[in-house]
């Protein structure tokens, strides 16, 4: 910085607000196990306590209902946050390696030490999970925290603000708001830690911050999520499972199936279910179960993707950006829902003749977060997973894989680098640090000058 350019307020409240927060890591607070614990399981309680106003600013920002609130984000961290105060102290705990013998007397072990300072920034579509999640990992390997949460959800990111401040001094974590000029900010700052959640172009940006300062980065950007249906599959159930995932949240979840691949033989008869299973779940007016658009301007694009023969179920409300669901039935892959990922109330469906040949279409897209094979045969699963790359799998369902703790979540490609939830969040918020202790004792093994014959000594020995 120039005194031609200076810093902006926002730029200098990040700076004092890093500085403190470096000075609390340097403390060494954050570093005992109990200390931690705890913090997690105060998170928790105040989680817990603050459950109902959860659902209603999530209902505020998004119309989501309430149970898919509760779910996907109030319970969702309810349960990690409880998970890693009791697992922490088995992760943390040092791992005995042994030395080899021209070391010895010595012992050696890993341990998992943190990073130092992190930065969370986090979308609007689960503005609770995807901003408290990481949090919670980076909490729990001993890091100070600065957590963004989208402008878009904005009561959302009050109560965020609320809850961690209950929880937290502003130097171990804290919450910072605002739109674009706070995340321009952000990327100036030299965090140690970086990790965004949201578009590929914007995570870009936060790739090349990290970059800039040496730092690791985790990236979750999401992607066109595709869903292979076989010929052999119970279709009833196939259909009921993929209208469930697609449509959650309105379709704006980033490992929802974002299009489907069934049987020319199939295609008519899973539209009709398809549309059957949407009349069942959300009528055929405007449904209180399906979430809102986020603003106008999402609202427009998706409409904007809407093209050719549509069916739609219900009606469109513009004032409340309630967008009815939408199937289109003879989609092509060269249609605008295709080109990029739709995040909307929108499912394409698209038919194939051939299965090896659909692969080889959809494997040469960029590899999204989540692929979803529908098949009764074990050989032809195991096909479609190796022949499209992606950051996770699931099997005759779609989006259950995340509600695993116990599975690492991230992408691969272009939609993002990392992993973490669980003991993965765990590990990707701290580094593996080697330590040897030998003994003062004779060293028998040591090599020092004048070393005259001693080379072909060691080689023999060595062999």
């Amino acid at each position: 910085m120039n005194d031609e350019h200076p810093p902006s307020t926002v730029v200098l409240d990040l700076e004092r607000l890093l500085q403190g927060q470096q000075r609390f890591f340097a403390s060494g607070k954050t570093l005992p196990l109990e200390f931690r614990r705890e913090r997690l399981s105060r998170f928790a309680e105040e989680i817990e306590k603050r459950a109902d106003d959860f659902l209603e600013a999530l209902a505020a920002d998004l119309g989501k209902p309430p149970i898919e609130s509760y779910l996907s984000e109030v319970w969702y961290l309810l349960k990690e946050s409880r998970y890693f105060a009791k697992k922490l102290p088995r992760w943390a705990k040092p791992k005995r390696v042994s030395t080899p013998f021209h070391n010895f007397p010595a012992r050696s072990e890993i341990r998992r030490e943190p990073f130092g300072n992190v930065v969370v920034v986090a979308p609007w579509n689960y503005p609770a999970q995807l901003s408290l999640s990481p949090l919670l990992a980076a909490v729990a390997a001993g890091n100070c925290v600065v957590v963004k949460p989208s402008e878009l959800a904005p009561a959302t990111a009050n109560l965020l603000d609320e809850v961690v401040s209950a929880v937290f001094d502003p130097g171990h974590v804290a919450v910072v708001q605002g739109g674009p000029e706070v995340g321009q900010a952000l990327l100036e700052q030299p965090f140690d830690y970086w990790f965004y959640t949201g578009s590929e172009k914007v995570g870009r940006l936060y790739a090349a911050a990290a970059a800039k300062n040496l730092a690791p980065v985790t990236l979750e950007l999401g992607g066109k999520c595709p869903c292979v249906v076989d010929t052999d599959v119970p279709l009833d159930e196939t259909v009921e499972r993929i209208v469930i995932a697609k449509f959650f949240n309105a379709g704006q979840t980033c490992i929802a199936p974002d299009f489907v691949l069934v049987p020319e033989s199939l295609r008519e008869s899973f539209v009709e279910k398809a549309v059957a299973s949407l009349k069942q779940f959300y009528g055929e007016g405007k449904s209180p179960d399906l979430a809102r658009i986020v603003n106008a301007s999402h609202y427009d694009r998706l409409l904007s993707l809407v093209e050719g023969k549509t069916i739609r179920v219900g009606e469109d409300d513009r004032e409340e950006n309630y967008l009815a669901p939408r199937i289109l039935p003879e989609a092509d892959w060269n249609d605008k829902a295709m080109q990029d990922e739709i995040f909307g109330p929108v499912l394409p469906v698209l038919a194939y003749g051939d299965l090896d040949e659909a692969l080889s279409r959809v494997g040469g897209l960029p590899s999204p977060l989540a692929l979803y094979a529908f098949s009764r045969n074990r050989d032809t699963l195991e096909l479609v997973a190796a022949s499209v790359r992606s950051g996770t799998v699931c099997f005759n369902d779609a989006i259950k894989q995340v509600t695993n703790l116990k599975l690492p979540f991230g992408g691969a490609g272009r939609s993002g680098m990392g992993r973490y939830r669980g003991r993965a969040g765990f590990e990707a918020f701290s580094y593996t640090r080697s330590f040897m202790k030998r003994y003062l004792w004779k060293d028998v093994f040591a090599i020092k000058p004048p070393y005259g014959s001693l080379l072909g000594k060691v080689r023999r020995f060595l062999k």
